[in-house]
């Protein structure tokens, strides 16, 4: 009981009560329905990094097919999409083999690839004169092309592969610059074939049939796995003898789609295979 200075009963009444408990309960049940609205928004179902509202997003739909026009095949929820935006430098190109041959393993394994080639080629000595030839002006770097060139819509939902002449000179042909493989003594002279940071890549032309298909699935599934040292894995993350993953690493691979949303900006520093591949060495 409360009493007032006059001595009055100011005890609250049960219209005071119920009415109490209404507003109580209509505030609680606006902060549910808050959080289902805010927990629809983030879901992933899929574990692909896509999210459901997105997949479910009509305009989203409409400004990929814009872009893409009918390469676009859709996204679908109930299914793991793995989006792979490829864009070319030059007069490059990856082989519709190779583009057929990857899109055909990763859908054998229930996810649902779609090989897109974007419609703009970039002209090279744009590109070299703006951001460099190196994987950090192109990949990484605070003005990199991936920070400057792909559309914010296309970030984080689809993996971009860039494809780009390579050096010409003659030690290094067909090779791109890496600080960091550099700084590790690999490469000739920190040179190599191709560069994967997780949910973006780039590679140097192929001629080869062959090693442009296990080059481009080697990039690609840098996503989730790591190079293997195991002399009995024949695959493009093992000895590279054919263009195919473990089994096991298949699995991994549809485990860690998700890697292609990057969820703090910084994600590409936590990456496993970034750091014990490259990062640790240049610490060393």
């Amino acid at each position: 009981m409360v009493i007032g200075g006059g001595g009055d009963d100011r005890r609250p009444t049960r219209r005071l009560l119920l009415r109490s408990a209404s507003v109580a309960g209509s505030l609680s049940a606006v902060s549910g329905v808050g959080s289902v609205v805010r927990s629809r928004m983030i879901e992933d179902s899929d574990d692909d990094g896509i999210l459901d509202a997105k997949k479910r997003s009509a305009t989203f739909h409409r400004r990929l097919e814009g872009i893409f026009g009918d390469q676009f095949e859709g996204l679908a929820v109930g299914r793991p999409d793995l989006l792979l935006d490829a864009r070319y430098v030059g007069g490059t190109s990856i082989s519709p083999g190779t583009k057929r041959t990857i899109v055909d393993l990763v859908r054998t394994r229930g996810i649902h690839a779609q090989w897109l080639d974007y419609p703009t080629r970039y002209d090279p000595q744009a590109v070299a004169n703006r951001y460099g030839t190196t994987v950090k002006g192109l990949l990484w770097g605070r003005d990199s092309f991936y920070s400057e060139e792909i559309e914010d819509v296309l970030k984080n939902v689809a993996l971009q592969l860039l494809v780009v002449p390579g050096t010409t000179k003659a030690a290094d042909a067909g090779r791109i610059y890496s600080h960091w493989i550099d700084a590790m003594g690999g490469g000739p002279d920190g040179h190599v074939n191709g560069f994967s940071l997780g949910n973006r890549a780039v590679v140097a032309e192929r001629d080869d049939p062959f090693e442009e298909a296990a080059l481009v699935l080697h990039e690609i599934t840098h996503l989730v796995l790591c190079h293997d040292d195991d002399p009995e894995n024949t695959g493009v993350m093992g000895t590279a003898d054919e263009v195919a993953l473990m089994d096991h690493e298949w699995d991994q691979f549809r485990n860690g789609l998700d890697n292609v949303r990057d969820t703090t900006g910084y994600d590409i520093a936590f990456r496993p295979c970034l750091w014990q591949e490259n990062l640790s060495a240049i610490l060393e």
